[in-house]
Order: C-alpha cells, then structure tokens, then sequence
C-alpha cells in the first residue's frame, strides 16, 4: 500500500489521482452506507471515493432523505453505472429529521459483517478502507477509525488532522496509531468530550444497534459521541493516525447552526452518564470542566453548571481540616458543580504553588485555586470555611453564602474581642453545613439557624482490620502540639501516669512532626500516610484522641479498624459518638489515665468495644458523608426547609479517676515538665514570622520600585 500523499494546509484534495490496485488478500464483508440529504454538489465525489476504495466492496447501501435538490437524479444516473457491485438505493417519502434514522436504516439494510456509513458530503483517500479493515484481525475490535484531514467546500485543506478540535488533554496521544479497551477509551476520554468527530471515519462491526440508534435520536448534537460510547462498551476502539477520512466543513454541516445552550446540556449530560456509570479520576472530572469552559461565554446562565466558591485558609501538611474541605470540594465536583478554591494573599505563593500544596497533600482536587481573595467569575454559592475566613466572604458578593464548619473555633481562643468576633460570626446568617451532629446542634440551639449536617465516616478501603498484623500492647496518641484543641498537656500527663504504673506499654505519638520531648519513653511517627495510620491502629490495642472544639475524625477511623478509643467527655463528644465503642473520660489526666489502665487490663471489654465500633463503622463509609454534603447544598439551591431532630448518642456517665490514680499520680506528675506547646502565643509567633516575610518582601518591593524610577 502507497503511504498516505502528505498535504498541507491549503492543498486541494484531488480523490481522482494516485488510486491504487484492488487488494485480494484477506478480504471481509464490508456494507458501505451512504446518507444523503441535500448534497447534489457532493454526492458523486462521495460515490467515487467509496467505488476508488483498494479495498473491495462488499455492496453499496444509497439513503435519501427526501432531498429538496436534484441529489436524487444525479445519484440515479450514477449507479446505472455501476455493475459489479450490489447497489441499494432507499429514498425515503418524507424527511426523517435526524441522521441517527438513517443510519439505522442503513444498517437494517446492510448484510455484510461490517459497515462504513460514509456521509455524503465527505469523502476519502483510496486507501481509507484498507487501512481501517487490518484493526478487525483482532476480533475484539467494534470500531476502526483514522484521523480526519478537514477541508472545505472546494476541498481545499483547511487542517491536516482534527486534533485542534478534540485534543483538549494537550498530549501526543493521537499522534501514533493504537488500538485500546473500550472501557478505558469510555473512561479516559469519551467521558470528556467526543473524540471521534466524523461518522465518516469510522468502520463497525455489525450488530444489533436498534436501541442506541434510537436513544441517540434524543439527541440534537451529541447524539454521535453517545452512539460510540455505547458500543465501545461491547469491546475495542482501533486508531489509525493517517488522516485517510476527509471532513467537509461548510455552511450546511449541522455543527454550526445548532444553538450552544442545545449543546452545553448534551455535554453535561453524557459526561454525567459516563461519571456516574464508571469511576473516573478526579483529574478526568477537570478535564470534563476544560470541555464545557470552551462554551461558557456562550451559554446562558440558567444552562451552565452551578459555580461555588471556596475561601480556606493556608493549606498545611497533615491538616485534617483541609483534607475534609479537599475531600468534600471533590464530591461537590463528582455531583455536578463546579468548584474554585480562594486562599488569603500572603505575598509569597502563588496560585499553582498552592494547587500543587493542595493536591500533593490532600489527593488531586478538581478545582481551580486562586491566592487573594478576588472573585474570578461569577458564583452561585460562596463558602467560609473557618473564623478566618469570615471577614473575606462578607466583603465580597455572592448570591448565597454558606459556613462550611469542622469546629466550633471560638474555643480555640481565650475570652475577649477575638472570641466574641468569631462567635459573631455564626450570626451573619450564613447556612450552615457542619461535619457532625454536635455542630448543627450548637447552630440551631445557641443561634438559631438552619443548620445541615454530615456524619462522620471513613474511609473503609483503608480503614479496616487487617489479619497479618500481630496485636501489641500498645497505645496510639494523636499528638499535634500546634493545635490547641488537641490539648497536649492533658494527653501527655495521662499518658505518663500509664507509662509510669505500666512501663511494658508501648506508646505511639503521630500526626506531628514537632521535635518536642516528651516525659516518658515513646516512638514518634511523625506525620504518617494514611495507610501506616490504618497499621498502627491494628497493632495497638487503644487509640487515644482529645478533640476538644468537635469530635475528631480520627476516632471514627480508629473505630472502622477495629481499636477501641478512649477520648474526653465534653459535651462536644456526647452527639456522634456510638455507645458502648468508646469511652469518655474527664478530662483530667487521672481519669484519662484510670480509663486506659482499666481497658488495658480487661480484655473481654476491648474485645467488645472492638467488634462494636467495628460493626458501627460499617454503615458509615466516607461516601456516606459525601452524599450527606451534597444533598444539604442541594438543599440551599432548592430552599428546601429543613427539621433537624439532634439527640445524644452517648448517655454513659463520664469515666472518673480511681483513688489509687490519683494517689500514683500526684508522686509521677510532682515534677511534671510537660509544657503546652501550643497556644496563642504559639499562633502569634506563626502570625509574626509571615508578618515579618510579608513586610520584607514588600520593603523589597519598594526599594525596587523606587530604583526603577531614578
């Protein structure tokens, strides 16, 4: 076979020259359909590149759809002409108003193994056929296609491929040839954008395709991208990089009269059948939004994806808070929204130094991220997300605004402005979304508001109990010094009175990578993946958590891995936590310490606990939550009236400190050395050293700009 005559733009396509001989080798049925509709300036050209096929024709199958032009009479002096191949000509009574009628009259008609619907205002290299009917040796494949040149009414070369048009993923994927697995060309893909943009490229193998064709009527313009993703569901995709296929583009093609509105809701749809379907990479759900953004100045806003703005704070690595925005942002994105993320200006990072902070900690999130706190666009719904946040999304503009509430933060700071500040912040009136009952609890008692809530739940793909890993008799303690919530010097006396009366127990700290010492002997684990977190609770036989501004997530976590957990008893932990898989302690280090103790020694009791918050866990997996969260903002845009009934999930009294603890105690923390670490003095010393980088970079600023004027 002669290789393809290379073109350039502005080439004239000429079919009539270079045709090669007749292949006689290996040769399959092959229908060749061609539709016609108002295409007399075309259609013999049409017929000609099919007849000057090397590849033999196994019959000719010619569609009219009752054509207003004199289509009619030339194709019937063509085919007079025409012997040695069967020839069917099927002109209809009226005109069927979609092309999918056709081809599936077309294909009814055919009774070769595979078919070719070749339309009749494009046309063809010689060697189409015959390059497309090698990929059918594998019997795997359902569709053959080359890559389309495109030309114009003259059939001058108006591109040499069609890349420009479907490669939106920037890569030199379609530069080779390759042959791939349906699904994954669904998944990767199609579930993008349709990148096989002319039926004209493309040979089938034949089948039954009555009910594709007839929901791809339902279709004004996509209805093509949806016929090829549900027949690539029935096995391969096969891609020659050749442009052999020719794609007229003119007045009359279809493409450029349909209005965008049309369009956008058939993007969005079959991207939303797709995702639903299969499991797509979050990065697949960015590259669905870069489609539709191709169209967004032309669609109307009732049309277009619901917009929501995030404003977070910092993204810090290990930061549970953040992990649970990324995570819920994302399930936002999955449910069809389109989400962006502001952080405050700090003068040092920019908006992609952030992005890759976010996604290199948290998982990739499907969002664009912006550094300062000036909206891009347009937003159907803003979201604070934290006490730090709040100045920021009052000063800017947004249809409905919404607080987005891991913690009730005023207890992070001492009595005073700041205090009253943040708690005046629930009393802006923004909606309340909070992660646990306790939260929406507080909203709707203390400040009256139509709070929504997701559970806490987890991820049971890595939390879970694992056979292979041998039991210890050890503690975990989730130690994070920077958070005052945690209340590290509370945790740490506890545990150094355990130590002190059991030193055979092994104590873990993790979730920080602080080089403070501690007053007891202990591995430290820094910040660990996720997957370590899930060992670690397997091996050890409590898990220790203090939370003391909401539950934490991590006993939840704990729980689906089977560790019993001890934490404080403060009215915070009285509304999510199950019954009987947790106990509450005062929170003093005495009565922390006689819990831990008191389960250390009674196996029967850990026993229990396990298997409770094992079996508990069962029923709240992380996509629980995230459905939770996205039906409560689907609340907000529906105005939905919501009745909210919080009870106490936990009614056991809180544990006490034994007489004997109390006694040790006194002698083991007589020369406690233990030193809270975190603490406002510890955030005004974070907030001093970004000052101090804030004030440098823009006396530099200054002094540049005051050179540059000399």
């Amino acid at each position: 076979m002669k290789e393809v005559v290379i073109m350039k733009k502005n080439d004239v396509i000429d079919i009539y020259k270079n045709i090669d001989k007749k292949i006689d080798t290996n040769i399959k049925k092959i229908s060749v359909i061609i539709p016609n509709y108002n295409y007399e300036k075309f259609i013999e050209e049409r017929i000609d590149s099919v007849l000057n096929q090397t590849y033999p024709i196994y019959e000719l199958i010619i569609l009219d759809d009752k054509s207003t032009d004199n289509s009619v009479e030339i194709i019937e002096e063509k085919i007079k002409n025409i012997k040695k191949i069967p020839v069917k000509f099927i002109q209809s009574k009226k005109n069927s108003g979609c092309p999918f009628i056709q081809w599936n009259k077309g294909i009814n008609e055919s009774s070769g193994d595979y078919f070719w619907i070749a339309e009749a205002d494009d046309s063809a290299d010689c060697h189409f056929l015959e390059t497309t009917m090698k990929a059918f040796n594998d019997k795997d494949v359902v569709l053959s296609y080359t890559e389309s040149a495109r030309i114009d009414e003259n059939n001058k070369v108006i591109a040499t491929n069609s890349q420009d048009l479907y490669n939106i993923y920037n890569t030199d994927r379609w530069n080779s040839s390759y042959v791939n697995d349906g699904i994954d060309e669904i998944k990767n893909y199609l579930s993008i954008t349709n990148t096989i943009l002319n039926v004209s490229s493309v040979v089938w193998k034949n089948d039954n395709y009555n009910d594709i064709l007839k929901e791809a009527q339902n279709y004004k313009v996509a209805g093509d991208w949806y016929i090829y993703y549900k027949v690539l569901e029935r096995g391969k995709l096969a891609f020659s990089n050749k442009p052999y296929n020719y794609f007229r583009k003119h007045s009359k093609s279809v493409s450029t009269v349909v209005k965008a509105d049309i369009e956008y809701k058939e993007i969005c749809k079959l991207q939303e059948e797709i995702a639903k379907k299969y499991d797509l990479s979050m990065q697949t759900y960015m590259m669905q939004r870069t489609r539709r953004h191709y169209m967004d100045a032309n669609v109307s806003k009732d049309v277009r994806k619901k917009r929501v703005a995030w404003v977070i704070p910092h993204p810090g690595k290990g930061s549970g808070g953040h992990r649970t925005i990324i995570q819920n942002v994302n399930a936002l994105v999955k449910a069809g929204y389109e989400c962006d993320i502001y952080v405050e200006e700090d003068y040092l990072s920019t908006s992609e130094i952030v992005k890759e902070k976010i996604d290199s900690y948290y998982g990739y999130c499907a969002c664009k991220v912006y550094v300062g706190i000036v909206l891009r666009q347009e937003y159907d719904l803003l979201f604070a997300t934290g006490w730090t946040t709040i100045d920021f999304v009052k000063n800017v503009e947004c249809a409905k605004k919404a607080y987005f509430i891991q913690d009730y933060e005023p207890w992070f700071l001492p009595m005073g402005d700041n205090y009253i500040k943040t708690e005046n912040s629930y009393r802006l009136g923004y909606s309340p979304i909070t992660i646990g009952k306790w939260l929406s609890h507080k909203m709707i008692s203390e400040f009256g508001l139509n709070s929504q809530y997701f559970d806490f739940c987890a991820d049971l793909n890595i939390y879970k109990k694992l056979d292979n890993i041998e039991k210890e008799n050890a503690i975990c303690y989730i130690y994070q010094p920077e958070k005052p919530r945690r209340c590290d010097q509370i945790g740490l006396s506890a545990l150094k009175i355990v130590k002190a009366i059991k030193p055979d127990v092994k104590i873990y700290l993790y979730g920080s990578n602080t080089k403070n010492l501690v007053p007891f002997e202990a591995e430290k684990l820094g910040i660990i993946p996720i997957e370590e977190c899930n060992k670690l609770y397997n091996k050890c036989k409590i898990g220790f958590c203090i939370s003391a501004s909401n539950p934490s997530r991590i006993p939840f976590e704990m729980m689906a891995a089977g560790l019993p957990v001890v934490e404080i008893y403060k009215e915070n932990n009285l509304y999510d936590f199950p019954k009987g898989a947790i106990k509450l302690a005062e929170p003093t280090p005495e009565a922390i310490a006689t819990c831990i103790i008191d389960l250390l020694d009674n196996e029967k009791e850990l026993k229990k606990m396990s298997e409770l918050g094992y079996n508990y866990m069962k029923d709240y997996p992380l996509e629980k939550g995230f459905e939770q969260f996205v039906e409560a903002v689907n609340n907000l845009f529906s105005n939905k009236e919501i009745t909210t009934n919080i009870k106490k999930t936990y009614d056991d009294e809180p544990y006490r400190a034994s007489k004997e603890i109390k006694e040790q105690a006194k002698e083991i923390l007589k020369s406690n050395n233990i030193i809270a670490s975190g603490g406002a003095s510890r955030r005004r010393l974070r907030r001093f050293k970004r000052k101090s980088k804030n004030y440098m970079k823009g006396a530099l600023t200054r002094i540049i700009n005051g050179i540059e004027k000399i």
